[in-house]
Parts: structure tokens; C-alpha cells; sequence
């Protein structure tokens, strides 16, 4: 699941990537902790426009916004950039995680509603298991996060365009 890949890959990085570019580790862990209180208010703001506007459309403007904030983190060099990023990535991750359930119950209804978001959370895990440990490898491999950031970027897109397919109505 690209989600799950995205959000623990920078969970894992976004912390050694900040004191690798200069950045104090207080700031750095900061910046870690903004990704986790704006991923709560991203549930909550994006779980009530959901309950608006439907969750297919919150689930792409959530994939649209982790695309965005992962190619702002690639050139990112400031801590004021790093907490923006973390800010929209939050959000992003928080509202995309929310509208997980509804709109799997909006694609295929209740009945195997359990059955079917039990797939999805595996894919969810299967995600977050290879994210960090691809990531860490390209930081091994080319001393620097920047492709690895590019490739979770990529990811995230990739991610768009899949939920694009299966959230269209013909």
C-alpha cells in the first residue's frame, strides 16, 4: 500500500534526514512530533469534509497533498520548510488513514466491510514494513535521502493515480 510505504518511511527518516542537513536534533524530533499532532487534526477535519463531500474525493486530496509535501521535502533545507512539510504531511496522512473505512464501505457497502478493510490494512502494514527499510537502503546506497524521497514522492503518486482508478465513478 503506497500509504503505509509514504508514512513510515518518514516516520523511520524524516528525523536523521533533519540532523543530516544541519538541523539541531530537538528541532528534528519536533518536526517528527508536528507530523503526529497534525496527522490528529488532518483525521478530525478531513474525517467531518468526508462525511461532506464523500470520501473518495478526501482520499485523492489526501494522496494530492503527500505527493506535494514529499517533492517540498526533497530540496528542503530550512527548518521552517521541514515544519511546513511536516504540516501538510500530517494532514495528509491523517485524513487519508480517516477516510480509509468509509470509502471502503462507500465502494463496496457493509456486508464484507470487515473482510475487506482487513486487506487493506494488511496492505496498509505491508507498506509501512518496506517503506522504511527501501528508504534506509538508498540512503546506504547513495549517502543522501534526496532519491529516497524522490522514490516515496513517486510512491505517493503512484498511490494517486490507484486511488484515482478505483474511486471513479463511470
Amino acid at each position: 500500500n503506497c500509504l503505509g510505504f509514504c508514512v513510515f518511511a518518514m516516520m523511520v527518516h524524516i528525523v536523521p534526514h533533519a540532523i543530516e542537513i544541519g538541523i539541531d536534533s530537538l528541532s528534528a524530533a519536533n518536526i517528527l512530533a508536528t507530523v503526529g499532532g497534525l496527522s490528529i487534526v488532518g483525521k478530525v477535519f478531513f474525517g467531518k469534509l468526508g462525511d461532506r463531500i464523500g470520501s473518495r474525493l478526501v482520499y485523492l486530496m489526501c494522496f494530492v497533498l503527500m505527493a506535494i509535501s514529499l517533492f517540498l521535502l526533497i530540496p528542503a533545507r530550512l527548518t521552517m520548510v521541514l515544519y511546513i512539510f511536516a504540516a501538510i504531511f500530517g494532514l495528509a496522512y491523517g485524513g487519508g488513514v480517516v477516510s480509509e473505512s468509509p470509502l471502503v464501505a462507500e465502494l463496496f457497502g457493509l456486508r464484507y466491510h470487515g473482510l475487506i478493510l482487513g486487506i487493506i490494512a494488511f496492505g496498509f502494514t505491508f507498506g509501512g514494513a518496506i517503506g522504511p527499510l527501501t528508504v534506509g537502503y538508498m540512503f546506504d546506497l547513495f549517502n543522501t535521502y534526496g532519491f529516497a524521497f524522490l522514490v516515496c514522492g513517486i510512491v505517493s503518486c503512484i498511490g494517486l493515480i490507484s486511488a484515482f482508478i478505483i474511486t471513479w465513478k463511470g
